[in-house]
């Protein structure tokens, strides 16, 4: 018995259409207000942006009564299609033998019925079969839902309920129906390529037509070729992201569509010339005619997750369907819960942990890295003693964003050949637990450009060739001491790029074995949803055009602390140092004076090595003195420096009170 609408349903669905059918259809559907009692849009909709459709002037036209409400279907509303039957017996058939689809919003205007869907990936072109069983409803075609039909009765919600997430290939079709779609792929690929293979006059075949197959494998699969990296890629409608596809796979695959077909025409010769040669060429063909340069170039507003893909749309984020327009070959293993929660993550890793103001700079970097591109073009450095939870937390950050697209940065090989084509296709560089000295290595410069969207050439050990990459990878780095930066006179740029939250708390009474990854496995929706609210918030502190994110005082005075720390033999050198044509100072009353001036400071001093290698260097700079082996000292020389003296500690040259002493 059918689902019939109420007239109280009928009449809260006049009051509030718009908003009742955005919470059936979602906010991502293109809806277009018609003529009451027509399906003649009142406005030109075709070309219009879908932002053009949640502004107040538009979403004004449809308050207007009275006003028939369509939808315009296919990618223009996310991949939302319909399936329209003239007879309730067709209606009645199909649903048959698709009992799931029996739940789907469906709708009714003078007769049979409306099935609304929502389709997973690829489908076919909207069209009519001559049996007229049914019309097939997707890309530029317009729907009405609500309103008055043009025979007089009203449009009705059979079944009120969203519309069902399907595949296409999943939609099961009553016995002996004629389906368009089915036959027109090989003649269009015909019409493109011309014919398969070639024949003598007895009918033997001389000849592969490469292009035809060629096109073939793009035609039944959803695949490119990125030239700059040499690769083909093809999508998955399982995971949604783009996978490699070597061209081996590929070769192989195309075999056996030949040997399928050489059996379906019955053309058993085609077999026998599927020789290396022949496969090689199809691939050949293959790689210019889905050829995309910068293929995942662009910039990132969706994230990937294991159920589905989060899409931002201003500033508003929706869960959406997998579909190859994203274009995205990078994906969480997280799965997408609304009502999950993260109490353990935040009340014992994070809360305790770090001072207040740096758990919302916490979290903006989490969506960051969700988002796989650094928008802030920053680096996250924790830092602070041991056992308070850094290394933990940058293990839930590895968990959250997957293995996959993670890899560990090495500074000392940053500046190697080969170093780079590592980061291919990762989206997160970590560096945990390391040394004072790893931002201070020779490579360490090339970390600015890796975060700040400089062009790279990364070459493969043994391949052939390089390829340009874009540096907009997330950087996350823990130490339990402080990093000494390799400045370079390079301290407005590095202050661009730095961000440190500092662990200072006392650490946790109790500690749990592998905390971060026990989290991830318990609360990994929870922190998910947590990461995306930074997301959220970074997306608009810094929209495409560009930005930064916005830091508190205290969080850049850490940063230029770290950085003048980093220099503080110049520190030194120009607090304490003064011209003085008559005086003197030895390397050794330098060195001993800057040993007592970092801890001062609370700084950690540079090795003394380090002391005498830059030393020399910094007075020739700052004084225009350079180092000589006669400075007097107990009537022995000594290496030093004339021309300058040590300033007196508590001096007023120095800055400091003295009592008022002259």
């Amino acid at each position: 018995m059918r689902e019939t609408m109420t007239e109280g349903k009928l009449t809260a669905l006049r009051e509030s259409a718009l908003n009742r059918l955005e919470a059936l259809l979602g906010e991502g559907t293109f809806f277009v207000p018609c003529e009451w009692g027509t399906k003649k849009p009142i406005l030109t909709y075709v070309d219009r942006p879908f932002e053009g459709t949640k502004t107040p002037a538009y979403r004004a036209l449809f308050e207007v009564e009275p006003t028939n409400i369509a939808v315009y279907l296919g990618k223009a509303s996310g991949g939302l299609c319909a399936i329209d039957f003239d007879a309730d017996e067709d209606l009645a058939a199909f649903l048959a033998v698709n009992p799931k689809l029996a739940g789907t919003l469906r709708s009714r205007g003078s007769r049979g019925g409306m099935a609304w869907l929502r389709i997973e990936g690829e489908y076919p072109e909207s069209c009519n079969p001559e049996h007229k069983r049914f019309e097939w409803r997707a890309d530029n075609r317009l729907s009405t839902i609500y309103g008055r039909h043009p025979k007089g009765m009203d449009y009705s919600l059979v079944v009120d309920a969203a519309p069902v997430v399907v595949k296409f290939a999943d939609i099961v079709w009553p016995a002996g129906w004629e389906l368009p779609w089915e036959g027109q792929g090989e003649a269009e690929l015909r019409l493109l390529y011309g014919e398969p293979y070639y024949t003598n006059e007895k009918g033997g075949i001389t000849g592969i037509n490469e292009a035809f197959w060629a096109g073939m494998y793009a035609a039944e699969n959803v695949v490119l070729h990125e030239p700059d990296e040499k690769t083909f890629y093809r999508y998955n409608p399982e995971t949604g992201i783009y996978q490699v596809e070597t061209a081996d796979v590929i070769r192989h695959a195309v075999s056996c569509r030949m040997l399928e077909a050489s059996r379906q025409t019955r053309v058993f010769e085609l077999q026998k010339k599927r020789g290396t040669a022949t496969l090689s060429n199809v691939v050949a063909h293959l790689r210019g005619m889905v050829e995309k340069r910068g293929a995942f170039a662009e910039r990132k507003t969706a994230i990937h997750l294991a159920n589905g893909v989060i899409a931002f749309r201003e500033g508003e984020a929706e869960l959406r369907p997998f579909s190859a327009e994203y274009r995205s070959r990078n994906r969480s293993p997280i799965a997408f819960d609304g009502d999950a929660r993260c109490g353990r993550f935040l009340n014992e890793l994070v809360l305790p942990a770090v001072h207040p103001e740096d758990v919302e700079l916490l979290q903006k970097f989490a969506g960051m890295f969700l988002l796989g591109d650094n928008r802030a073009q920053r680096i996250l450095i924790l830092d602070g003693e041991a056992g308070r939870g850094k290394t933990q937390f940058a293990n839930v950050m590895q968990g959250l964003v997957g293995m996959p697209n993670v890899t560990q940065l090495r500074t000392k090989h940053l500046a190697e050949r080969f170093e780079m084509f590592r980061y291919l296709r990762r989206t997160l560089l970590v560096g945990v637990d390391v040394e004072a000295d790893f931002l201070s290595t020779k490579g360490a410069a090339v970390l600015k450009g890796l975060v700040g969207g400089d062009w790279f050439d990364a070459e493969q050990k043994g391949g052939t060739g390089n390829f340009q990459m874009q540096g907009t990878f997330n950087v996350l780095i823990t130490s339990n001491a402080r990093l000494r930066v390799r400045l370079q006179g390079d301290v407005g740029a590095w202050k661009r790029r730095l961000t440190i939250v500092r662990y200072e708390a006392p650490p946790p009474a109790r500690k749990v074995p592998d905390f971060g990854a026990y989290l991830v496995r318990t609360e990994g929706s929870g922190i998910l949803n947590w990461a995306l609210l930074g997301a959220q918030k970074v997306l608009a502190e810094i929209p495409d055009e560009g930005g930064d994110l916005v830091l508190t005082e205290r969080q850049r005075g850490l940063v230029e602390s770290l950085l003048a720390e980093s220099d503080s033999l110049r520190h030194f050198l120009q607090e304490s140092v003064a011209v003085d044509d008559l005086g003197d100072a030895t390397v050794t009353e330098l060195v001993e004076a800057y040993a007592a001036y970092c801890p001062e400071r609370k700084w950690q001093a540079m090795p003394i090595t380090e002391v005498h290698s830059k030393l020399e260097t910094l007075m020739l700079d700052l004084f225009g003195v350079t180092k000589r082996h006669d400075v007097k000292r107990n009537e022995k020389n000594q290496r030093g420096f004339a021309g300058v003296r040590l300033r007196e500690v508590g001096s007023a040259e120095c800055g400091v009170e003295n009592g008022g002493a002259e």
